[in-house]
């Protein structure tokens, strides 16, 4: 059973026991007390009406924040993606130049080093 409906379940036995206690407990004429239990009822059926209602209404918010959520991460990932793309096209005729330069000095480095050999 989920925690929603045993709290409900709770709520509304709770609430009939303790009206139920309340009621056969005060000396009231039989008259007072139907009316008394009528009146805990409607408020019972008014209560639970309201936590049924007000449960949808956070399932529905619930339901379009995490929509909401999962669609800007999808956005997010997608402008990342892009982001890393653009990183790359403008890094990759640096790290050729810087390439070649390194490949220039150890070319050098070997020059020089079989020139001191000699």
């Amino acid at each position: 059973m989920s925690k929603a409906k045993s709290l409900l379940y709770g709520f509304a036995i709770g609430t009939i026991v303790t009206g139920a206690t309340t009621l056969l407990s005060a000396p009231k004429s039989g008259k007072d007390v139907r009316q008394d239990i009528k009146d805990s009822a409607y408020k019972l059926k008014n209560s639970v009406s309201q936590m049924k209602r007000e449960s949808i209404t956070l399932k529905e918010k619930i339901m379009f924040v995490s929509k909401e959520g999962k669609d800007a991460f999808k956005q997010a990932s997608a402008d990342l993606k892009k982001d890393i793309d653009h990183w790359k096209e403008d890094v990759q005729p640096n790290m050729e130049s810087i390439q070649e330069n390194v490949k220039e000095i150890q070319d050098t480095l070997e020059e020089s080093k079989a020139t001191l050999a000699k």
